[in-house]
């Protein structure tokens, strides 16, 4: 795992403001404190006094909204990109964050996913089209685009439940969405940032452990996630995800944590960020290409800029 330097992801941030000002986005919400803790994280670097006795809160808070600006900077000239506008609009009304929980009331934090992953595929994908935040009718999927040459969607959820029945509910109506829609192919992504435990992957500020073991505890939580799903009955997979469905194997779950950890290859203990993907019912071939198109999104999560 590797994160920017301080000095790269200021700069990221500067750019990434004048970006929403030059499209008249004021984070006046949420997001606003967000930014602020950004720089507040640079102050800190800068004089280590001004650390607090906690610093997780502020150095998750930096991370995660230095990681979604990166995101939007790095594809800031693809020729979709104006179809981020209006959920970059949005951002004044929440949080950005994808390391940390947001309630389940929080409609506008949900929507924050899409523009993420819809900034993933511009790393890689033509013809991006993203559905629109707040128009929309909640029936269509909240992605498009253009992938070896096969129109894709991607239908994202975001998930406030472990049950297993609930898990599988979110599936079947992503599946149902991709059936409806005209593309050829689709691909469920379900984010688990609402189910994981945080201060267990950071547990102490004082107390930095091995990157190696802040990444097992990660997959481990997102494990334990799937591992009821196995109770599902085959039927009811046929039913959601059945040959014939125009959604594809294997379902995705994507989230993102942070910790101060010790780096593999030596040196002292560092902010650190995850962006890890896990596939569920993951298939032993790749008939249409969507096992490629999910490591092709895990490979964009990992980029910065």
């Amino acid at each position: 795992m590797s994160y920017p330097s301080f000095t790269s992801a200021e700069e990221t941030v500067d750019r990434f403001l004048e970006i929403l000002s030059d499209h008249g986005v004021d984070l006046a919400g949420a997001s606003q404190d967000e930014a602020l803790q950004m720089t507040n994280v640079i102050q800190m670097w800068r004089d280590p006094h001004l650390l607090p006795a906690d610093p997780r809160p502020v150095l998750r808070a930096a991370m995660g909204f230095v990681d979604l600006a990166g995101k939007v900077v790095g594809v800031a000239g693809h020729k979709d990109f104006g179809e981020l506008i209006p959920h970059l609009k949005m951002l004044a009304k929440t949080t950005v964050l994808q390391n940390a929980a947001s309630p389940v009331t929080d409609d506008a934090g949900n929507k924050v996913i899409e523009l993420y992953v819809a900034a993933l595929a511009m790393r890689f994908a033509d013809d991006v089209k993203l559905d629109h935040p707040s128009a929309s009718k909640g029936d269509n999927p909240d992605v498009m685009l253009t992938y070896r040459s096969k129109r894709w969607a991607l239908a994202l959820k975001t998930l406030h439940s472990r049950r297993p029945r609930t898990i599988y509910d979110n599936i079947k109506k992503a599946s149902d969405q991709i059936e409806a829609c005209e593309a050829d192919h689709g691909l469920v992504v379900l984010n688990v940032k609402n189910l994981l435990d945080y201060d267990a992957l950071w547990p102490a500020s004082s107390m930095p452990f091995p990157e190696t073991k802040f990444t097992s505890d990660y997959f481990q939580q997102i494990r334990a996630i799937l591992a009821p799903l196995d109770e599902i009955p085959a039927d009811d997979w046929r039913a959601a995800l059945g040959p014939g469905r125009k959604a594809a194997l294997p379902v995705m779950f994507i989230g993102q944590a942070a910790a101060s950890a010790l780096p593999t290859h030596g040196g002292g203990p560092r902010p650190t960020a995850i962006k890890g993907m896990m596939t569920y019912l993951t298939p032993s071939d790749d008939p249409v290409g969507a096992l490629k198109l999910a490591f092709s999104l895990n490979d964009a999560a990992q980029q910065f800029t």
